[in-house]
């Protein structure tokens, strides 16, 4: 359903938390900055599918960051668990939400971008959410004009054992883009006058092929705090056993295309020495910020994978 205006967002006009629900994004909202700016339009898509425990968790986090000219997209591919219902509860604050059987992942992303009328596109997946404050960071960064692509840190957030992991930036290169895993897609935005369609026929790697088709040519700015959480369970695609052969065919499709990963020793060292340099000066940068974003999510009970800030 397409909204004529989607309502402005804040934590006493959106739906009641759960009683349970506490810290981001349950009972704590991003404030605004002080200072009045001209802040770009940012479209956030969503995909879905049978992810209704996670769903209000991830729009709420998008919502309450309070981002004055947000246009939310949420395309659920028919899910049968409830998660039309949740959406319907929130439709007041989006631009608009489908529930309908799609292509996938990455189609319903398409659909999501092809819609969209923002000048900065990011998209986050049902089971992961932003952090506070994301969006105003991330548009601060485009302040800067020659500025095409932004990233930052993530939190990596394990159920199994409620425990947290750190994820570091790395230092983004085209050429290590052949590795994967370098760029987190809940932790990216770019320009629209620079954004490709993701490559829907992928199951699982549609955004490790994408950073290969988009990042080249382009200027990266890279924001020194985590930025998103990607939440690791059962069912997540990098880490549960039945996608495995699905990793594996997007692994040949990708390589057919754009080439297999170097297996030069040499080049691989200056790839982890880079790496372990660049996060070495990074690491105690914006340390304030970062501390703040993970305090706000009141996690103290969840012990850390890893060093924290």
């Amino acid at each position: 359903m397409t909204l004529p205006h989607a309502a402005t967002a804040s934590l006493s006009r959106l739906p009641a938390a759960p009683e349970a629900g506490a810290g981001w994004p349950w009972s704590v909202e991003t404030g605004r900055p002080a200072a009045a700016a001209a802040w770009p339009r940012i479209t956030i898509v969503t995909p879905s599918y049978q992810q209704a425990p996670f769903l209000e968790e991830c729009l709420r986090s998008v919502l309450l960051q309070n981002y004055p000219n947000l246009e939310y997209i949420v395309n659920d591919g028919g899910s049968t668990d409830g998660s039309a219902d949740i959406l319907r509860g929130y439709e007041p604050f989006l631009a608009h939400w489908q529930s309908r059987k799609d292509g996938g992942q990455g189609d319903a992303i398409n659909q999501g971008f092809a819609r969209a009328t923002g000048e900065i596109f990011g998209w986050l997946n049902s089971d992961d959410l932003l952090l506070p404050g994301a969006l105003f960071a991330v548009a601060a960064e485009f302040a800067r004009p020659t500025t095409d692509i932004v990233y930052g840190d993530a939190l990596n957030a394990y159920e199994d054992d409620h425990s947290l992991q750190y994820w570091q930036g790395y230092w983004v290169r085209p050429s290590f883009l052949q590795f994967g895993g370098v760029i987190s897609s809940h932790a990216v935005f770019w320009r629209r006058s620079v954004h490709v369609p993701l490559w829907a026929e992928l199951n699982c790697n549609v955004d490790g092929e994408l950073w290969q088709r988009l990042v080249p040519g382009r200027t990266l700015s890279y924001v020194a705090r985590p930025l998103g959480v990607c939440r690791i369970h059962g069912d997540t695609k990098s880490s549960s056993e039945k996608w495995r052969e699905r990793w594996r065919a997007d692994d040949e499709m990708i390589w057919a295309r754009h080439g297999r990963p170097t297996a030069s020793r040499v080049f691989r060292k200056w790839f982890a020495l880079s790496q372990q340099a660049f996060k070495w000066a990074s690491w105690r940068s914006n340390r304030a910020a970062k501390r703040e974003a993970i305090a706000s999510c009141r996690w103290d009970s969840r012990a850390w994978r890893g060093p924290r800030p």
